[in-house]
């Protein structure tokens, strides 16, 4: 039997961490133009320090391209948002939805998408009213290649963790002991 506490226990801890990256976000998005860059600035110059990258004369370490012409403030997007598409998925998966075992994985990764996806648009929205900020549309693209990834990471793993399981049953239910 399962108990009614859990049902409200487990959703509502697995909230809390995806609660955690969700106030990160948001108070980065909370801080002026001038103090994004600032940080940006920073830590671009102690990551290029550390990997031994100069940076080209007149421009700011934020705006270098490090990897698929992505610079440090869009890698922090992506990285962020992946974090938030990994606890939304956490929280997702704990949620007492009605659906088959083979299915629950696949409707998990979608609340997480929505949620995600969401998230990713009001921040935009919040970005608008900071003095020095603007709401792009680009950057919820950009925030998608990280809470996507994470998603489909997450679900990757519970089929493959279920398709484990059903072999092994499928081994015992042959050759019994």
């Amino acid at each position: 039997m399962v108990n009614k506490t859990s049902n409200f226990l487990r959703p509502f801890l697995s909230a809390l961490p995806m609660l955690a990256v969700m106030v990160v976000i948001f108070l980065f998005s909370g801080q002026q133009g001038t103090e994004s860059a600032g940080v940006s600035n920073g830590v671009g110059e102690w990551l290029f320090g550390i990997l031994g990258i100069e940076i080209p004369p007149g421009m700011s370490a934020s705006r270098v391209p490090i990897i698929f012409g992505l610079n440090i403030r869009k890698l922090a997007h992506i990285f962020l948002y992946f974090l938030l598409g990994g606890t939304s998925f956490l929280f997702a998966s704990t949620l007492p939805i009605k659906a088959t075992r083979n299915k629950r994985p696949a409707v998990s990764g979608g609340i997480a998408l929505v949620i995600s996806l969401l998230y990713a648009c009001l921040d935009e929205v919040h970005q608008s009213f900071v003095p020095g900020r603007a709401a792009q549309l680009r950057d919820v693209g950009v925030d998608a290649i990280g809470f996507v990834l994470a998603i489909v990471l997450c679900t990757a793993i519970w089929y493959l963790a279920l398709w484990t399981k059903n072999r092994r049953e499928m081994r015992y239910a042959a050759n019994p002991q």
